[in-house]
């Protein structure tokens, strides 16, 4: 375990902020269980970590929260209410998110629940994110029990209109220069997210996602090359069959066998095979069915690789 202790500082409202420098402080939300296992939640791009929770005491955190596990969700930098807010010309990086917001956050884990296993949950490219931080600092695997992602992908191999649409021309082509003139990715005002992004960050995500080696663009680390050398933890993988590019079942899939040979669980979460509805992107985390279709589901796999704490 790295030596070094996560700063925190705690903030009403069982909010906490994690100094990760002088000048960035992550804004972690805490949803108090019974003291069961810890669980770190990783968002994606385009949001924040509002994808996991409501103040109507909604979504998966609250919800497991109640189920006993002590859940810790993340705002990385230049979102939320981390701070500084993104603003036109800052640059946050992928790189940084990897190497340094998430050692951070596995320290505030460690240092809250020192010694004890916990779990990692991430919807979309927060899965991405999640397996290269690991891939950096795999001492952490020790203490990993579970990893479940929510429509975790690396590569759109997709070939669908949707896809052409919203990533070929919006995302590769026009926002790129919609960022050159305003100085960031205005991804709320586009309609495509409900937080903005640096275009430093958007020239990564193209990089890997359209199909690009799993190599650090800024000092070279492979990725790919490492985590088939790890050990990884059981991973339960959700995609929704109305995801029809973000995270298409067989992107998720591609992404799974690409960590390499570990205990991977792949759910589709279909109507009539135990949903009342086809799921898409976001909404497999937000609907308000989810918490009685596949929420339980989740529960289930997470007890039975914690068993005696709850």
């Amino acid at each position: 375990m790295p030596s070094r202790s996560a700063i925190v500082f705690e903030t009403p409202g069982n909010a906490l902020q994690v100094s990760v420098d002088d000048q960035v402080r992550l804004h972690v939300r805490h949803f108090p269980g019974r003291g069961g296992p810890a669980i770190l939640m990783v968002h994606g791009l385009v949001e924040d970590g509002r994808i996991f929770w409501s103040r109507g005491g909604q979504g998966l955190a609250p919800w497991l929260a109640d189920a006993g596990y002590e859940v810790y969700v993340a705002d990385l930098r230049g979102r939320g209410e981390s701070e500084p807010p993104l603003s036109r010309g800052l640059q946050v990086t992928q790189h940084q998110l990897i190497t340094e917001d998430l050692p951070a956050l596995f320290e505030l884990i460690a240092q809250r629940h020192p010694n004890q296993p916990w779990f990692a949950i991430s919807h979309s490219w927060g899965g991405v994110w999640l397996a290269s931080a690991l891939a950096r600092q795999p001492q952490w695997l020790q203490y990993l029990a579970g990893q479940v992602h929510f429509a975790s992908k690396r590569v759109i191999r997709q070939r669908n209109w949707r896809k052409r649409l919203m990533i070929d021309l919006l995302w590769c082509r026009v926002a790129p220069l919609i960022g050159l003139f305003n100085g960031l990715i205005p991804a709320r005002a586009l309609g495509i997210g409900s937080a903005d992004e640096s275009r430093a960050m958007l020239r990564a995500n193209l990089a890997w996602m359209n199909g690009g080696q799993w190599r650090d663009l800024e000092d070279g680390f492979d990725y790919a090359l490492a985590v088939k050398t790890l050990a990884w933890p059981p991973g339960l993988y959700l995609a929704g069959k109305n995801d029809h590019y973000l995270g298409h079942v067989d992107d998720v899939k591609a992404f799974a066998r690409e960590l390499g040979e570990h205990d991977a669980q792949v759910v589709l979460l279909k109507k009539g095979l135990g949903c009342s509805r086809n799921y898409g992107h976001n909404d497999l985390l937000t609907h308000p069915q989810a918490t009685q279709e596949h929420f339980p589901l989740v529960l289930d796999w997470l007890g039975q690789r914690a068993p005696g704490y709850l």
